[in-house]
């Protein structure tokens, strides 16, 4: 599988919240609704620097799948007023191993069934935190 490595900074970020199956349409229709937000808000500056990464901060392989959570995250340098959609909090930056993959329910499972071969095949290490996807 193919991977490439990027160094992310700490940070502090907005962020919406997910809890369901990862790839599902939720976390699409969440994405939509993040993206437009943003624009409305006129935060979209960020993303054209930074993007939005994806976190799944759970693996389904060991929580329950109704109860991952998975956060569409943004790394923004000014105060954001806080509400019922948006939250904030930091972002622990660091070396991350970045995959790509579909984001089907059935693609993230199958990665999280062979992430640990995926990791011994590539010598990699693992941090007690979420993946991240761009």
């Amino acid at each position: 599988m193919n991977y490439k490595i990027e160094i992310l900074d700490d940070c502090n970020v907005i962020y919406v919240r997910n809890k369901g199956k990862y790839g599902s349409n939720k976390n699409y229709e969440m994405m939509k609704n993040f993206k437009e937000w943003i624009k409305e808000n006129c935060y979209w500056r960020y993303v054209e620097t930074n993007g939005i990464l994806g976190v799944a901060l759970d693996d389904p392989q060991i929580v329950e799948e109704e109860s991952c959570r998975y956060d569409l995250v943004l790394k923004i340098d000014e105060d954001v007023k806080i509400n019922d959609f948006i939250n904030s909090r930091s972002f622990t930056g660091g070396k991350y191993v970045v995959f790509a993959l579909p984001h089907t329910t059935k693609d993230v499972k199958d990665f999280y069934s062979n992430l640990p071969n995926i990791i011994d095949n590539n010598n990699l290490r693992v941090k007690n935190e979420g993946s991240v996807a761009k």
